[in-house]
Parts: C-alpha cells; sequence; structure tokens
C-alpha cells in the first residue's frame, strides 16, 4: 500500500472571529483502491481539488474513505465522493447528530444523507489487510486510531484526534503527560516509523524508537 501525503492538517484561531481546524489528508492506493484517510473540511476543499488533478485523480475515482472519528473538520469533504463507501467505528451509530445544533446539526445531516455507501469497523479491525485499527475513545466515542502498513513510509501511526500536534505529542514523550492516552501513544511510536498529525505536519519517528 502506498502512501501519498495530499494535505499536512493545522489549527487556526482568533479568539472572538473566527476558528478552523483542518485536518490531515492522506491517499493509499492498493490495487484498485485508492483510499482518503479523513477527506477533511470545506476550509481546505479547493487544495485537495487541487491535489487530485495533480495526480489525474477525479472524485469519482476515490473508492473508500477512513475516518479516525466522525467531527466536521475530518468529515465535510466526504459530501464530494459519490463512489466512495466511508468506514468509521460503529459507536457513530449512537449518535444524535441532529442535536448537535440548529446549523451544526443540519451540516451532520447533510453528510450522513450524502453517503451512498458506508460500513463500520470496530477495535482490533483490519481494514483492506493493511489498515490496523485501535479504539481510542478519549476525543470522541467512536474515535480510532490507525497503523497502516506502507511501502514507502514503512509503519505509519494515525493517532487522529488523541494526540494533534506536535507540541502534544512533545509533552507525552518528554512524560509530562502518564495518562491512558499518553501510554498508548507511546506504546506505538515504539512500533511505528512515521507519524501523521492531524492538525501539523508529521514527524518520523526514528529518533524517538
Amino acid at each position: 500500500m502506498k502512501l501519498d501525503l495530499l494535505i499536512e492538517g493545522g489549527l487556526i484561531s482568533i479568539p472572538n472571529r473566527a476558528k478552523a481546524t483542518f485536518c490531515s489528508v492522506a491517499l493509499l492506493e492498493e490495487k484498485d483502491r485508492k483510499i482518503l484517510i479523513e477527506p477533511g473540511d470545506y476550509v481546505t476543499h479547493s487544495i485537495l481539488e487541487e491535489k487530485l488533478k495533480e495526480r489525474n485523480l477525479t472524485t469519482d475515482d476515490i473508492t473508500d474513505i477512513v475516518l479516525t472519528h466522525f467531527h466536521l473538520d475530518h468529515a465535510y469533504n466526504s459530501i464530494f465522493f459519490k463512489n466512495a463507501t466511508v468506514h468509521l467505528h460503529e459507536n457513530f451509530l449512537k449518535k444524535n447528530y441532529e442535536k448537535f445544533g440548529m446549523i451544526v446539526g443540519k451540516q451532520y445531516k447533510m453528510i450522513l444523507d450524502s453517503w451512498n455507501s458506508f460500513q463500520t469497523f470496530k477495535d482490533g479491525d483490519i481494514l483492506f489487510d493493511k489498515i490496523n485499527v485501535y479504539h481510542t475513545p478519549w476525543h470522541a466515542k467512536e474515535h480510532c486510531s490507525f497503523v497502516v502498513e506502507t511501502e514507502n513510509f514503512g509503519r505509519v501511526f494515525f493517532p487522529g484526534d488523541i494526540v494533534m500536534t506536535r507540541v502534544e505529542f512533545y509533552d507525552i514523550m518528554r512524560m509530562l503527560r502518564d495518562d491512558e492516552c499518553a501510554r498508548f501513544v507511546r506504546k506505538f511510536v515504539s512500533k511505528t516509523d512515521y507519524l501523521v498529525f492531524t492538525h501539523d505536519s508529521g514527524i518520523s519517528l526514528d529518533k524517538w524508537r
């Protein structure tokens, strides 16, 4: 499975005016499958279009979308991939997203209504023989982290939003945090080669192993 990092995520915040969290978007290719891990939000939809065009891909070419969790900044752009099957943890079915607010709730419903196909997974599943699923519910009840076997980056750790940025990661690795989430992250850092942050640029894990 080949990994292509299309967009590296980030955070933008202007107090009392605007807040935008945009997530990293990764493309995985395996034979006829073209899989997006987190298609992202409208903040980056034009960049995503540009990156797909550079690779001679259209939205119709994407066969699957895999989500760490169902939040708008990770899932909104899934509305543009009509041929894709969306994969996410089974706990997402337990939420009434329409109650999230008169605007936000409608956005979630719009996204759900746009999906032509979805499949749920659970802790311990392996998607497409390459994506190892770990249920990590410290950010959201359906939140999962992934370890992906790739041919060009080695074993890649996608912790999702349980560790969003390098600053959070450094605190964990310097033992400034020692909760269950931090121990999980340190465990998988020792077993993987590269880490993709949802809201920061990724890092090689050579020096941390």
